[in-house]
């Protein structure tokens, strides 16, 4: 399987989705806000990189620029809650600077997966994306 870098602020957020992550097979290394999380990137190579967009120190937005500032075009899935102010227009940001999916909080496990699959089809092409 693959290596996931999931950034997300919320401990109990980000252990639980690297929990389901970890148990479909996948390698998951955890960060806790947009700079931990390039760190993490150029330490661990990761194929996927979820998102959470509102985080400290360095956001979502931020960290995707950065990543695509250096030409680094891993997938990234954002994420956010869809009551946070603003969100369409965060999520639509998002898209625009470089995220292939986003994803509302909370998140479905079924989505999780499903996102995440087809995203890394195209370097794990024995993966599947599941039909829920």
């Amino acid at each position: 399987m693959a290596t996931i870098l999931v950034v997300e602020d919320e401990t109990e957020v980000r252990e639980a989705i690297a929990k389901v992550l970890g148990a479909a097979g996948h390698k998951v290394v955890q960060a806790v806000d947009g700079r931990d999380g390039l760190d993490r990137y150029h330490e661990h190579r990761p194929k996927l990189i979820l998102c959470d967009i509102l985080m400290p120190e360095r956001d979502g937005l931020e960290m995707i620029t950065a990543l695509r500032g250096d030409g680094i075009q891993v997938p990234v899935v954002a994420m956010l809650e869809p009551d946070a102010a603003q969100a369409n227009l965060l999520l639509n940001l998002a898209m625009a600077l470089g995220a292939r999916e986003v994803l509302l909080k909370p998140v479905m496990v079924s989505e999780l997966l499903h996102t995440t699959a087809k995203l890394l089809a195209p370097v794990l092409p024995n993966l599947k994306p599941r039909a829920d």
